[in-house]
């Protein structure tokens, strides 16, 4: 494998970039393969007061962000005299603004009267509270990401904790980089959130949703957020993907300071599978990109990537790495600014599955943690091995149906 020196990959963050990891959740890089297997059936795409019916009575709308990845896709469900909302965007002027469009020009003077979130994001949750006011509109989500998100809302600091401190610097962020981090603020969840709304509806796995005249069951996935909802029509091959399911870059798997040891990539790997067992082929309504079909083409894509990175990542490490310095091995280009926090994160994911399956092994050398592969690495075996983890493998989908 050739290689290369990490400083030539890892670039210095700055202060600015390391307040909006918090509030920014996809890596944006190389698509993963598996592209050319997917069928896009709508020639446009939504914009401003121009939405697209992809099903009847089903309305894609967009809304943009003030992020590299400018917009998320939100989903509007006519209820006859009012609608359902799926997913919100950030709060801010360009959010809202787009929304009083949308109001003008496509609710028809109804209500919405449901505000449903994929999962905690700011891009997802941040305009539900404001929408729930203006309406009187109740809200829908699972318990895990409703209490995440009060949390991450109510107990930011104007401080950077000493436990986030500690988690990079033993990621192998330079020393020379903590006095940047200690000037940066830890309350920046709130600036891409409207308070939330105080009560909500919960909904688990399986949970039943009468969505826009259909029946629709809840099936949870896990990595990206730890539980995150996903909608499957039982009426017609509909399936709302959120950020489980991207047509063309993978969400952003990390481990964050808040749980160090964390194995998140575990979860996300065990969801992906258990969504292959979805039946037909589904018209996939994602929350980035474009309406899909091909739904298992792409989730064996979305495994087999990490199964390739895992494998990388085992070779590189011959001899002992930190976490920065996998960056080679995961990323094919340099990382810098925001990406740089969402690479670690991701880096660190990636080192803690190989490390749950005995294939990496932990030393901790003056605060820093390092890495050393051991074993064979067997990319055919690594998702069933995967799936046998402890916590990691979820209900059959059969249950959920």
């Amino acid at each position: 494998m050739k290689t290369e020196k990490p400083a030539t990959t890892a670039e210095t963050p700055d202060t600015q970039t390391l307040q909006e990891a918090v509030v920014h959740d996809h890596l944006e890089g190389k698509p993963v393969s598996g592209a050319a297997a997917l069928t896009f059936p709508f020639d446009e795409t939504p914009e401003g007061a121009n939405v697209v019916e992809v099903a009847d009575g089903v309305i894609w709308a967009r809304i943009p962000l003030p992020w590299s990845l400018d917009h998320i896709n939100v989903y509007l469900f006519d209820e006859g005299d009012s609608w359902s909302l799926v997913d919100t965007g950030a709060n801010g002027k360009r959010g809202r603004a787009a929304w009083d469009i949308l109001e003008a020009s496509v609710l028809g003077g109804k209500p919405i009267d449901r505000v449903i979130a994929t999962h905690m994001h700011p891009d997802h949750v941040g305009l539900a509270g404001w929408i729930a006011e203006k309406y009187g509109a109740s809200f829908v989500m699972t318990q895990t990401e409703y209490l995440l998100a009060s949390s991450l809302w109510l107990g930011g600091t104007k401080t950077m904790p000493e436990t986030e401190i500690e988690f990079l610097m033993k990621a192998g962020v330079p020393k020379s980089f903590e006095p940047m981090i200690r000037e940066a603020r830890f309350d920046n969840y709130k600036r891409g959130v409207h308070e939330l709304p105080p009560r909500y509806t919960r909904i688990e796995d399986g949970s039943p949703l009468r969505l826009g005249g259909r029946d629709w069951r809840v099936v949870v996935g896990r990595g990206h957020s730890p539980e995150h909802a996903c909608l499957s029509c039982l009426d017609e091959p509909l399936f709302i993907g959120g950020d489980q399911v991207l047509p063309s870059i993978t969400s952003n798997v990390s481990v964050h300071g808040r749980e160090p040891m964390g194995n998140p990539l575990a979860h996300w790997i065990a969801s992906l599978e258990r969504m292959k067992a979805v039946p037909g082929d589904p018209l996939v309504l994602p929350s980035h990109g474009r309406v899909f079909s091909g739904l298992h083409a792409r989730l064996d894509a979305l495994v087999m990537g990490h199964v390739d990175k895992l494998g990388a990542l085992h070779t590189w490490c011959t001899e002992p790495k930190t976490a920065v310095e996998t960056f080679p091995a995961l990323f094919k280009r340099k990382i810098s600014g925001m990406d740089y926090y969402l690479a670690l994160g991701e880096a660190v994911a990636h080192l803690h599955l190989l490390e749950s399956l005995d294939l990496i092994e932990r030393a901790e050398e003056t605060d820093v943690y390092r890495f050393t592969s051991k074993g064979t690495y067997d990319p055919t075996s690594l998702v069933d091995r995967t799936l046998l983890l402890p916590g990691v493998a979820l209900r059959a989908m059969s249950d959920v149906y």
